[in-house]
């Protein structure tokens, strides 16, 4: 698995590669965006290990080539275990240091911000969220969402995703997210639980869909 913040040299160097070869997967295939976590830094602390998620996706960056146009989203996570990117300052930290900002935007993951202990289920907690990230990571920079409910509580740190309206965050939440003008044109995906069919995604769409004002 990739895992730009390794601690170990060879697992890091592996992380490099294969970031390298997705992202020219993804510019032959014409898709603008490669979505990942900034990766756990282990037994060290967090400084250090977003020093090196940093440090080697710069190096996976450049080594895709200067042509290679596709925008790597950084993926807000839930602070499980000792992943990073949990916290907004985080993702601010990655994008100053980079040698190539200009390549870098943030992908907002419902559950998971919700996990890190960012509100969004009343619209005052929803402006709150989004006013700090404004001020911490520039609104600039968010240009996708994975839309997920919460199995766990605010700020539990527990990755677990759960259909829309059915978990902690509830329906108000996705309501004012869906109607916020400014992320009119972002695109947002499911990665609710899925069966072999995936009728759960129509009927989360329908839920969605139902939440948009008219």
């Amino acid at each position: 698995l990739i895992n730009l913040a390794a601690p170990d040299p060879e697992l890091a160097a592996k992380s490099v590669a294969a970031v390298a070869d997705e992202l020219g997967r993804a510019a032959l295939l014409s898709i603008p965006f490669l979505i990942m976590h900034p990766g756990a830094h282990g037994a060290d602390s967090p400084e250090a290990g977003l020093a090196r998620f940093t440090a080697n996706l710069d190096q996976a960056l450049a080594a895709a080539g200067p042509d290679n146009e596709v925008m790597v989203l950084l993926e807000t996570t839930a602070g499980q275990g000792t992943g990073l990117g949990s916290r907004f300052e985080e993702l601010a930290a990655v994008i100053a240091a980079s040698r190539f900002p200009e390549r870098l935007g943030v992908c907002l993951d419902t559950c998971h911000v919700f996990a890190a202990g960012y509100d969004l289920r009343t619209p005052a907690a929803y402006a709150a969220t989004f006013t700090d990230f404004d001020r911490i990571i520039g609104l600039g920079r968010l240009r996708f969402f994975h839309l997920n409910d919460a199995r766990k509580d605010l700020g539990s740190r527990v990755d677990r995703h759960e259909h829309i309206g059915q978990g902690k965050i509830g329906l108000e939440g996705f309501r004012l997210l869906l109607n916020d003008p400014r992320f009119t044109r972002h695109p947002m995906v499911l990665e609710t639980p899925k069966s072999k069919d995936r009728h759960e995604d129509a009927a989360n769409l329908a839920v969605l869909r139902g939440l948009l004002a008219s």
